[in-house]
C-alpha cells in the first residue's frame, strides 16, 4: 500500500473552547486535534500538521509571530515554529520526563514551560536559542490553574493554585539564572472574615494555674508529633477557612496582578509589598420567597414584591463570571460560565460594570489582538466570536462549529459534501474540497448511529427508542427531516446501508437485524428482520453482481462487550426473498426463515473487534488478544452439513478459525472499513491510528494518526465515492479530511478506483433523480404538538382497566366476553405493528375454535355457580373452602409458592436482623458484663432518693500484674540501695517537722496533727497510718517523692504504683459495699416477714392502707435486664404447627387432671362433715361467729313474750354484749401490734439510711482521694507528654539546622562561584574599556598619511554619532492607544528597534556625500570602518556594563542571601540552647500537687479558676507570727486613735450644735417673711368667714354630679343620633358603590371607543399637518410647568415666612409672672 502514495491532511476542523490567541493582527490560532488552525478575520483558514508524537499544549508569541508546541510522549520536546512559513525556529530537549501541562511566552525572548507528572517543574527558555537558562520546582500537592509572565518585566512569574500564589523573580548573573519563589497567601472568601495574627490571650487555663513559674513553649508541629515537611504544612492543614480559589490572572503596567476566581471574586495583588486584597465579592442574591396567598389578588400583590425586591442580576459578577480576564486601557474585561463579557472598572474604589455584552455560550478563551482593538472570544460549544472593546454592538461570530463527540461520518452522493452526526442529535454538512460548513440540522434528540446513502442524498440517524430519522439533503443550504420510523424498541446503534443504497441494515441491542426498505419511494419501509444471540458487535455488507446481499454480523454473549464478539453470523438476502417475503418468513411478524436466507453462526476461535466482508466471502476482523488483523473464509455450503441433518447447536460449535493475520494495532478495540471498491481495507481503533491496505497486500500499509490515543483514538472513518479522500472523526470532537499524494505505480490504482465511482454512478443515476424528485416532494417532518406524551407504561394500564371494566360488565350480564382486536399505539414500533398484525390472522383463523372455547367456559362457570351455592346451604363441617373450587391448580400452587417464598424471604431477613442484635448484645454484655470481675451496681436508700454504687472491676490483664511487679521490685531494689548508700556514708536522716506542713498537708485533725494530703507520692517518710489514701487502703511504701520526680522512668513507675492504690482504694471499697448490700437484702427479708403479718392485721380490721414493700431495683440487681420476662414482651408468640400440637396436647390432659381431682374426694368429704372444714379452730374465727338470735324473737312482738322468752331475750343480749367487748378488745391488740410493726420497719429503714449515708460520705472521700491520685497520673503523663513533644521540637530544629547548612554550604559556594565570575567579566571590561581608550590614542596612527587639518575634520567624523532614537507610536499617541502597556514597550523590542535604526544611521553617516572635500576615498572607507570598529566596541562596553552591573545586584542578593542563612542557623542554636535549657529547667523545676484548706488560700479567684502564677507557698508559723505582730501594733494603733476619736468627738458636738442654732435662726427668719408676704386670696376668706365651709363644698359637689349625670344624657343621646346617620352613610355608600359599577362598565365602553377614535385619529396623523395644535399643547405645556414652578416657589415662599417668624419669636424676652 506504501507504493500507492501518502496521505496528506488537507484540512481539518473543530475546536473545543481551549486557549485561542492572535499569532498575527487578524490571524488567530488555536489547537485542532493533532494539529494547529489558524482562522484569519476574514475567514481564510490553514491547518498546519504538527510533525511530533502527540500534541501537547499550545503557546503563541503575538509579537514575534511565532507559535510553540509540546509532544505527548515519554521525553517530550517543544517545537516552536515561525509563522506563516511554519518554519522551525528551535527544539527545546529535556524539560519533561512524560508530559508537559503549560507553555507560555513571555514579551520577549523567553518561553516557560510548565511539566507534569513526576516533576512539576518550572522551566525557563531562550527559544531564540533554544537554550535551557533555570528551572524551579513547584509543590505537587496544588495543580496550577494559571500562569503567566509579567509583560512588562520577562523577570517577573506568577503562579496560581487553588490553596497559594507565587511570585517568581528571575535573577539574573550573566548566563546563570534562579527563581526565587514568594508566596502569597490567599484571602477568605467570606468578606466579614478578617485575618488575625496568633497573640497570647491573657486567659487562665490549666497550665496557667500552676505554682512553677516557668512553663514551656512547645509548637503545634511538636505537639502533634510532626517533623519535616508536614510540620512546615501544619498550619495550611489546620486552616479550614474557605479561601478564594484562583483560577485566571492579568498583569498591570506597574506590575500588579488581577486574578479572577472562581466563587467570581477580583483579586488585586501588590506584586512589591506581596499582598493580596479582594476588591470585589458577588453579591449574595435572595431567594425568591414562595407566595402563601390564597386570593389571585393578594397573589399578584405578593408577585409584584417579588419583582421589586430580585436585584438585576445581569450587572453583577457572579460565580463562574470571571474564568477569563483580560487588561485593557478602558479597564478589566471579565467572561466565563455565563456566557457575558464585561467591562468592569477597577480604577475606583467602587467595582462596577460599565460595558457588557451577551454571548449566548459559555465563554471559555479570552485573546487581544496585539493592537487591543480586537478581542477572541472562543466557547466550548465550539464557537469563536469577535469583540471590539467599547462596541457592545460589534459582536461578530467568526466560527461556529458546535463542538460534541461524532457519532458518524458519510459521504453524500456526487462527493462533493460529507456529512456528520454529533450526539447532541446535530446532523453538519460539509464541502469535501475546503472543509467549510455549509449547513446543519438538529434532530432534537441523542443520537447513536448514522448512515449516508449511497442512492439519494438522505442520510438516516438512530437514535434511543428504536426511532430512525431521515434527513434530506438535497438542498444542501436548508437540510430538513422528512420522515421517523419507530422500527424497534432500544438504541438504533448500527446502521449500515448496502452498496447500491437500496436496503438499510439496522441491529438492535437484543439481537435483531433488521432489512429496511432505504428508498424514499417506499416510504423507508422496514421488510423483515431475523434474530441473532447476545449483543451485536458489528455489522457489515457486501452485495454482489447478481444483487445478492451478503450480511455479516459479529455478537458477544458473554455479556463483556469489551472483550469483543465471540460470534459471527451470516446471511444472504436474495431480489426473490424479498419479492416473496411472506413465503420465505415464518409469520407475518416478518421474520426471515433460516433456510431462505442460509442463516449460518458460527463460533469465533478469537474474540474480534469489527468486521468487512469482500468478495469472495472473505472476512477481515480484529483478533482481541493480539491486536491482529485476521483474515476469514467463510465457509461454503457443501462444506456444511446438509439443511436437513444440519443441528443449529452442532452448529455453533463449529470454530471459525482464521487463515491468516497481519500487523495490526497497539491498543485493542477498533473497526474495520473497506473503500468503495473494495480493493482498500481501513482499520482504526482506539490507538488513535488509521491503517490502509490493499487486499492483495495485506502486509504494506499506510499508517497516520490524525487523533489521540488518550482521548479515545478514532471514532468514524469513512471513504470519499472515488477513494481520493479519506474522512476521520475522534472523540476528541475533531473532523479530518486527508488526500492521497499518488506516486507514479499509484496513479494506475488511483484510476481503478475513479472508474468504478464513474460506474457505479452511471449505473445509479436514473433512480437517483426519481428518489431525489420523491424526497424533494415529502413535506418536512414534524413532532406532533398539542398532545401530552404518555408513557408506555401508562398507556398501558388505562387499556388494562378499560378491558377489566368491560370484562366485569360482560359477567354481570352474564355475557361471553370477547377479547377485543389489539389495535396499536400511536408510538407503536414496526415490530409491535407486525405482530398485533399476526394476532388478528390468528383470530381469523381461530375464530370458531375460541368461540367453541368460551361457550364451554361459560358452562363450566354456571355449574361452579352452582355448585358454590349448595355449598352454602351446607352444614359447617360439610362446606367445602372456597379456594378448592379453584380449578386453575397450577395457579393456586403458584400463587402459594410465591406466598411461601415471600415468608422464607421475611423470616430470613428478620432472622439476620435478630441475630445482628443478638450479636450486638453479645458483644455489650461481654464488653460491660462479663469481662467485670466486680458487676457495677448500686444501693438505694429506702427513704431518701440517696444512692452509693460500687467500682466496677476489670481483671487486671496479666501484662499490668508483671509490670507492676517489675516496678515492686525495681523500687524495693532502689529504697534498700538508698539505704545503704546512706549507711556507707554514715547520714542519718530525720523527719523535719515541717515537711508535712511544706509538703502540703490538708490541715489539722481533731488532735491537732497535721495530716498529708494524698497516699504518700510527697511523704516517703511518714507512717501509713498519717496518709489519707493508707487510711482507705492505698498506702505504700514504694511511692516516690514529688521532689524526686526527674527522670522518665520514675515517673512512668510512679504512675503504676499510683494505678496500683487507685485499684487497692477501689477493691477495699467495694467488700464494703458489698457488706452493706447483704444487710440490705437482710433487711429486706426481715420487713418482708412482718409485712405478712401486717396484711393478715389489715385484713381482719377491713382497713384501706398501704403496706411498704421494698425490692431491689435494676440499679441494685442489673443482672434482671439481662432476663427477659413472658410480661415484658407485648407481641403475641409466634408457635409452628408442631408447638401449636404439642401445647393444645397439654393442655387437654392439664383439663383431664382437674377433671378428676373434681370427683369424689373422701378426705375433703369426711373434714366437713367432721369439723365443719377446718382441722384448728382461732380465736378470730370464734370472734367473727354471731351469736345464733332466739326464734321467738323475730316472731313474736315483744308484748307477747312470756318471762322465759324475757330472761332469753336478756341473756342474749348480755352475751351479745360480751361478744362486742371481746371484739373491740381484741381490735384493739390487732392495732397495738399493726403499729408496734409498722414503726420497728420504719425504724429499720431508717437504721439502713443512716448506714448507707454513713458510706456515701465514705465513698465521697474515697473518690476525692481517688480523683487526686488520678490528678497526679494525669499531671506525670502530661509532663512525659511536654517532654516527647519537647524532644520532636529538637528533633526538628536539628532537621532544620541541617538543612540550613547544607543550603548554606550551596549558597556560600555560589557566592564564591558568582564572585569568581563577576572578577572575571570585570576583568574582560577592564580589556574592553582600555581597548576603547586605546582605539582613541591610535586614531592618529592610524591616520599618519593626512594632513593635519584632514586629520582634525576625519577625528571629528569619528567622533560623530547618530542621534539617540525616540520611541514613536505606530498607532498615533500612546494615550490613545488602547493598549495598556503601550507606555512600556518590552525591551527586547525596543533593543531591537534601537539596533535597526542605529544600524541605518550610520549607514546613512558611511555614506561618501559626507566626505570632506580632500579626502581620498580609500581614506574615507578606512575611517568608516575604524569608526565602526568603534561604535561597536562602544556598544560592547554598554552591554558590559550592564552585565556587570547586573552581576554586581546578583551578587549582592546572593551574599544577602547567605547573610540571612547564617542568622537562621544561628537563630536555630539559639534555639536549640534555650529549648535544651527549657528542658533541663523543666525537668528539675517539679511540679508538686497540694491539698490545702479553703481558708489557707490568699489568693484572688479569677473569672474561671484561681491563678496561681505569682503566689507562693508559706508555711503556717510564718503567717501566726506576722498575724501576731500585726494585731499588737493595730491594738496600739486603736487605742491611740480611741483618745484622739474622744477628744475630736466634743469639738465636732460644739461646732455641730453652733450649726444648729444658725439654721434655727435662719428658720424663724424665713418664717417671718412668709408670714408678711403671703396673699390672703378669696377662697381663704371663705374659708375664715364662712361658719359651715363644709356644707358650702358638699352643695357644689352635689350640684357637680348632677351636671355630669345630665352631660352623660346629652351624650347617649349624640351617640345614638350618630349611629343613625352612620347606618344613613353606609346606605349612601352601597347607593354610591352600585352607581360606580354602573360608572365603570361605561367608561370601559368609553375607553374602547376613545381608543378606537385614538387609533383612527393616528392613522389620520400623517394625512395632516396640524402644526397649531401642536404649538398650543406645547403651550399648555410650558403654561402647566410654570404654574407648577409658581406654587412650588410660593410654597417654599411660605415655609420661608413662617421660619422667619419663628426666629423673630424666640429672639423675645418671655415675661412670666409669679405669684407669692
Amino acid at each position: 500500500m506504501d507504493q500507492v502514495g501518502k496521505l496528506e491532511l488537507s484540512w481539518a476542523q473543530g475546536y473545543n473552547g481551549d486557549q485561542a490567541c492572535y499569532i498575527d493582527k487578524d490571524v488567530i490560532c488555536y489547537l485542532c486535534g493533532n494539529n494547529v488552525k489558524f482562522v484569519a478575520e476574514d475567514g481564510a483558514e490553514t491547518v498546519f500538521k504538527f510533525p511530533g508524537e502527540g500534541v501537547g499544549p499550545l503557546a503563541v508569541h503575538s509579537l514575534s509571530r511565532c507559535f510553540a508546541v509540546a509532544e505527548q510522549c515519554i521525553n517530550p520536546k517543544i517545537y516552536v515554529f515561525i509563522y506563516p512559513t511554519f518554519r522551525s525556529m528551535s527544539v527545546l530537549e529535556g524539560g519533561a520526563k512524560l508530559e508537559y501541562s503549560k507553555l507560555f511566552f513571555s514579551s520577549s525572548d523567553y518561553l516557560c514551560s510548565l511539566s507534569g507528572i513526576p516533576e512539576f517543574e518550572l522551566t525557563l527558555w531562550n527559544f531564540d536559542k533554544g537554550i535551557k537558562l533555570c528551572t524551579f520546582a513547584l509543590s505537587r500537592d496544588n495543580i496550577p490553574t494559571s500562569i503567566s509572565f509579567n509583560p512588562g518585566n520577562w523577570r517577573q512569574i506568577c503562579v496560581t493554585t487553588e490553596k497559594t500564589i507565587t511570585l517568581l523573580n528571575i535573577e539574573q548573573s550573566n548566563k546563570y539564572y534562579v527563581m526565587q519563589p514568594r508566596r502569597i497567601r490567599l484571602p477568605a472568601v467570606d468578606p466579614e472574615m478578617e485575618e488575625y495574627d496568633e497573640f497570647d490571650r491573657d486567659i487562665p487555663t490549666r497550665a496557667s494555674t500552676r505554682m512553677t513559674r516557668y512553663t514551656v513553649d512547645v509548637p503545634k508541629a511538636a505537639k502533634a508529633g510532626l517533623v519535616g515537611e508536614l510540620a512546615e504544612k501544619l498550619d495550611d492543614i489546620q486552616d479550614e477557612t474557605e479561601r478564594v480559589k484562583p483560577v485566571s490572572q492579568v498583569w498591570t503596567p506597574i506590575g500588579d496582578l488581577y486574578l479572577g476566581c472562581a466563587g467570581g471574586q477580583i483579586l488585586k495583588v501588590d506584586s512589591e509589598q506581596y499582598r493580596g486584597k479582594v476588591i470585589y465579592y458577588p453579591p449574595k442574591i435572595p431567594d425568591a420567597p414562595d407566595s402563601r396567598m390564597s386570593s389571585a389578588g393578594f397573589q399578584r400583590e405578593s408577585m409584584v414584591d417579588i419583582q421589586q425586591h430580585v436585584p438585576d442580576v445581569s450587572q453583577m459578577i457572579l460565580d463562574g463570571s470571571v474564568d477569563c480576564i483580560g487588561l485593557h486601557k478602558r479597564g478589566l474585561y471579565c467572561a466565563g460560565k455565563d456566557g457575558t463579557i464585561r467591562l468592569v472598572d477597577v480604577k475606583s474604589s467602587d467595582v462596577s460594570v460599565i460595558e457588557q455584552c451577551n454571548m449566548g455560550v459559555p465563554i471559555t478563551s479570552m485573546s487581544f489582538s496585539p493592537s487591543y482593538r480586537r478581542l477572541a472570544l472562543g466557547s466550548s460549544h465550539g464557537s469563536l466570536h469577535l469583540y471590539e472593546p467599547g462596541a457592545p454592538e460589534s459582536l461578530k461570530l467568526l466560527r461556529n462549529l458546535h463542538h460534541g463527540e461524532f457519532v458518524s461520518i458519510g459521504i453524500l452522493p456526487g462527493n462533493e459534501y460529507c456529512v456528520t452526526c454529533r450526539v447532541n442529535g446535530e446532523i453538519q454538512v460539509w464541502s469535501v474540497d475546503k472543509g467549510h460548513l455549509i449547513s446543519s440540522v438538529s434532530i432534537d434528540m441523542p443520537a447513536y448511529s448514522m448512515a449516508c446513502s449511497p442512492l439519494l442524498n438522505v442520510c438516516a440517524v438512530g437514535t434511543a427508542g428504536g426511532f430512525i430519522y431521515y434527513v434530506d439533503l438535497c438542498n444542501i443550504d436548508e437540510p430538513r427531516v422528512v420522515e421517523r420510523v419507530r422500527v424497534y424498541e432500544g438504541t438504533v446503534a448500527n446502521l449500515v446501508y448496502q452498496d447500491t443504497g437500496a436496503y438499510l441494515l439496522s441491529a438492535s441491542e437484543d439481537g435483531q437485524v433488521f432489512l429496511i426498505d432505504g428508498r424514499a419511494s417506499k416510504k423507508f419501509k422496514p421488510l423483515a428482520h431475523t434474530g441473532v444471540k447476545g449483543a451485536v458487535q458489528s455489522l457489515a455488507s457486501y452485495t454482489d453482481t447478481s444483487g445478492t446481499i451478503h450480511v455479516i454480523v459479529t455478537h458477544n454473549t458473554t455479556g463483556n462487550r469489551r472483550s469483543g464478539a465471540n460470534y459471527l453470523t451470516y446471511f444472504s438476502v436474495s431480489e426473490e426473498v424479498i419479492r416473496d417475503l411472506r413465503y420465505n418468513c415464518n409469520s407475518l411478524k416478518y421474520d426471515f426463515k433460516d433456510k431462505s436466507i442460509r442463516k449460518v453462526t458460527l463460533k469465533l476461535a478469537v474474540p474480534s473487534y469489527g468486521v468487512a466482508i469482500s468478495e469472495g466471502d472473505t472476512v477481515y476482523m480484529m483478533a482481541q488478544n493480539n491486536k491482529k488483523i485476521h483474515q476469514h473464509n467463510l465457509p461454503k455450503p457443501e462444506e456444511l452439513p446438509s439443511e436437513k441433518t444440519r443441528d443449529p447447536k452442532e452448529l455453533e460449535k463449529l470454530r471459525m478459525e482464521p487463515v491468516a493475520e497481519f500487523p495490526g494495532h497497539q491498543l485493542p478495540g477498533g473497526q474495520c472499513l473497506l473503500s468503495p471498491h473494495h480493493k482498500w481495507l481501513a482499520t482504526f481503533g482506539t490507538d488513535g491510528s488509521i491503517m490502509l491496505r490493499t487486499i492483495g497486500q495485506m502486509d504494506k500499509t499506510v499508517s497516520l494518526t490524525p487523533h489521540d490515543y488518550r482521548i479515545g483514538g478514532v471514532k468514524a472513518v469513512a471513504f470519499a465515492e472515488d477513494s481520493q479522500h479519506i474522512f476521520t472523526t475522534g472523540f476528541d470532537g475533531v473532523l479530518t479530511c486527508y488526500s492521497w499524494n499518488y506516486s507514479p505505480t499509484g496513479l494506475g490504482k488511483a484510476k481503478s478506483a475513479m472508474e468504478a465511482a464513474r460506474a457505479k454512478k452511471s449505473k445509479l443515476m436514473t433512480s437517483q433523480k426519481e428518489e431525489n424528485d420523491v424526497i424533494q416532494g415529502m413535506p418536512e417532518w414534524e413532532p406532533e404538538r398539542g398532545t401530552r406524551p404518555t408513557s408506555e407504561k401508562q398507556q398501558g394500564t388505562n387499556r388494562e382497566a378499560r378491558e377489566k371494566a368491560k370484562r366485569d360488565e360482560a359477567l354481570e350480564r352474564d355475557e361471553i366476553y370477547k377479547t377485543p382486536t389489539p389495535i396499536p399505539e400511536d408510538n407503536s414500533t414496526w415490530l409491535q405493528v407486525q405482530e398485533l398484525e399476526s394476532f388478528k390472522e390468528e383470530d381469523k383463523q381461530y375464530a370458531e375454535i375460541k368461540k367453541n372455547l368460551r361457550v364451554s367456559i361459560k358452562d363450566m362457570r354456571k355449574t361452579l355457580q352452582s355448585m358454590l351455592r349448595n355449598n352454602e346451604t351446607l352444614p359447617d363441617i360439610e362446606q367445602l373452602n372456597h379456594h378448592e373450587f379453584d380449578l386453575d391448580i397450577e395457579e393456586q400452587l403458584r400463587l402459594q409458592a410465591e406466598a411461601d417464598l415471600e415468608v422464607e424471604r421475611v423470616r430470613e431477613e428478620i432472622e439476620f436482623e435478630n441475630l445482628a442484635k443478638m450479636y450486638l448484645r453479645e458483644m455489650i454484655k461481654r464488653e460491660c458484663w462479663d469481662e467485670m470481675v466486680v458487676k457495677g451496681r448500686a444501693v438505694q436508700a429506702f427513704n431518701s432518693n440517696l444512692e452509693v454504687s460500687n467500682f466496677p472491676m476489670r481483671e487486671r490483664p496479666k501484662e499490668t500484674k508483671q509490670l507492676l511487679e517489675t516496678v515492686t521490685k525495681r523500687r524495693q531494689i532502689e529504697i534498700a540501695e538508698e539505704k545503704a548508700r546512706k549507711e556507707t556514708l554514715e547520714i542519718t536522716t530525720k523527719l523535719v517537722p515541717t515537711t508535712a506542713d511544706d509538703e502540703g498537708g490538708e490541715g489539722e485533725d481533731d488532735d491537732g496533727k497535721e495530716q498529708p494530703s494524698t497516699t504518700g507520692s510527697l511523704e516517703g517518710g511518714l507512717p501509713d497510718s498519717d496518709r489519707i489514701g493508707a487510711q482507705y487502703g492505698g498506702g505504700s511504701e514504694l511511692f516516690y517523692s514529688q521532689f524526686e520526680l526527674h527522670a522518665r522512668e520514675q515517673k512512668v513507675n510512679q504512675i503504676v504504683l499510683l494505678e496500683d492504690a487507685i485499684f487497692r482504694i477501689k477493691n477495699l471499697f467495694n467488700k464494703e459495699f458489698d457488706e452493706l448490700f447483704l444487710k440490705k437484702e437482710q433487711e429486706i427479708g426481715k420487713i418482708t416477714d412482718k409485712n405478712k403479718r401486717i396484711k393478715k392485721i389489715i385484713a381482719d380490721l377491713e382497713l384501706v392502707e398501704e403496706v411498704i414493700e421494698p425490692t431491689m431495683g435494676i440499679a441494685e440487681k442489673p443482672e434482671i435486664l439481662l432476663t427477659v420476662n413472658d410480661d415484658e414482651v407485648k407481641v403475641e408468640k409466634f408457635y409452628t404447627p408442631e408447638q401449636r400440637k404439642e401445647i393444645e396436647k397439654k393442655k387437654k390432659e392439664e383439663e383431664e387432671r382437674r377433671a378428676r381431682e373434681r370427683g369424689d374426694n373422701i378426705r375433703e368429704r369426711a373434714l366437713v362433715d367432721m369439723m365443719g372444714g377446718v382441722l384448728e379452730i382461732k380465736k378470730e374465727d370464734e370472734l367473727k361467729m354471731d351469736i345464733p338470735k332466739p326464734a321467738f324473737m323475730s316472731q313474736k312482738e315483744e308484748s307477747e313474750w312470756s318471762e322465759d322468752e324475757q330472761k332469753a331475750a336478756k341473756e342474749f343480749e348480755r352475751r351479745v354484749k360480751e361478744l362486742q367487748e371481746e371484739r373491740e378488745k381484741y381490735r384493739k391488740q390487732l392495732e397495738a401490734e399493726l403499729r408496734k410493726n409498722q414503726s420497728v420497719i420504719q425504724e429499720s429503714m431508717a437504721g439502713f439510711d443512716d448506714m448507707l449515708n454513713t458510706v456515701f460520705m465514705k465513698k465521697i472521700k474515697v473518690m476525692m482521694v481517688i480523683y487526686q491520685e488520678e490528678l497526679k497520673i494525669l499531671r506525670l503523663r502530661y509532663s512525659l507528654l511536654v517532654e516527647e513533644e519537647m524532644e520532636t521540637q529538637e528533633n526538628e530544629l536539628l532537621r532544620l539546622f541541617e538543612q540550613k547548612k547544607v543550603n548554606k554550604q550551596k549558597a556560600t559556594q555560589t557566592v564564591q562561584e558568582t564572585r569568581k565570575s563577576v572578577d572575571a567579566f570585570r576583568e574582560q571590561y577592564d580589556i574592553l574599556l582600555a581597548e576603547d581608550k586605546v582605539m582613541d590614542k591610535q586614531f592618529k596612527k592610524e591616520f599618519q598619511d593626512v594632513s593635519a587639518v584632514q586629520q582634525d575634520q576625519l577625528y571629528r567624523f569619528f567622533k560623530k554619532r547618530p542621534r539617540a532614537l525616540k520611541i514613536t507610536r505606530a498607532e498615533g499617541d500612546a494615550n490613545m492607544l488602547p493598549n495598556p502597556f503601550a507606555d512600556r514597550p518590552s525591551t527586547a523590542r525596543t533593543n531591537a528597534q534601537t539596533d535597526s535604526y542605529m544600524s541605518n544611521q550610520m549607514t546613512d553617516l558611511d555614506k561618501l556625500s559626507n566626505c570632506p572635500e580632500g579626502v581620498e576615498q580609500s581614506v574615507w572607507d578606512r575611517l568608516c570602518r575604524y569608526r565602526m570598529e568603534k561604535v561597536r566596541s562602544e556598544n560592547l562596553l554598554k552591554s558590559s556594563a550592564l552585565v556587570l552591573a547586573e552581576m554586581n545586584t546578583f551578587l549582592g542578593k546572593r551574599q544577602e542571601e547567605d547573610e540571612r542563612l547564617r542568622n537562621d542557623i544561628d537563630h536555630i542554636q539559639d534555639q536549640l540552647s534555650k529549648l535544651r535549657e527549657d528542658r533541663t529547667r523543666f525537668n528539675l523545676n517539679l511540679e508538686v500537687q497540694l491539698l490545702l484548706k479553703q481558708g489557707q488560700v490568699e489568693v484572688d479567684a479569677g473569672t474561671f479558676i484561681h491563678d496561681y502564677k505569682d503566689s507562693a507557698l508559706i508555711h503556717r508559723s510564718v503567717v501566726e507570727e506576722l498575724n501576731n505582730n500585726i494585731k499588737g501594733l493595730g491594738e496600739s494603733k486603736i487605742a491611740s486613735m480611741v483618745e484622739s476619736k474622744d477628744f475630736r468627738k466634743g469639738i465636732i458636738q460644739l461646732e455641730w450644735e453652733h450649726k444648729k442654732m444658725l439654721m434655727q435662726m435662719e428658720d424663724l427668719q424665713n418664717k417671718m417673711k412668709d408670714i408678711q408676704f403671703m396673699k390672703v386670696t378669696r377662697e381663704i376668706q371663705l374659708f375664715l368667714n364662712s361658719p359651715d365651709y363644709e356644707g358650702r363644698k358638699q352643695g357644689e359637689v352635689g350640684k357637680l354630679e348632677q351636671t355630669i349625670l345630665q352631660q352623660k344624657q346629652i351624650h347617649e343621646k349624640n351617640i345614638d343620633e350618630r349611629q343613625k346617620q352612620l347606618k344613613e352613610l353606609e346606605r349612601t355608600i352601597k347607593q354610591r358603590e352600585n352607581e360606580n359599577e354602573q360608572v365603570l362598565k361605561e367608561l370601559e365602553n368609553l375607553n374602547v371607543s376613545v381608543y378606537e377614535r385614538r387609533h383612527i385619529e393616528e392613522v389620520n396623523a400623517d394625512r395632516r399637518n396640524d402644526s397649531g395644535a401642536e404649538k398650543r399643547y406645547q403651550e399648555i405645556v410650558q403654561r402647566r410647568k410654570l404654574v407648577d414652578l409658581a406654587k412650588a416657589q410660593a410654597q417654599e415662599v411660605a415655609v420661608l415666612r413662617a421660619e422667619v417668624e419663628r426666629l423673630r419669636m424666640r429672639t423675645f424676652p418671655a415675661l412670666v409672672q409669679v405669684e407669692h
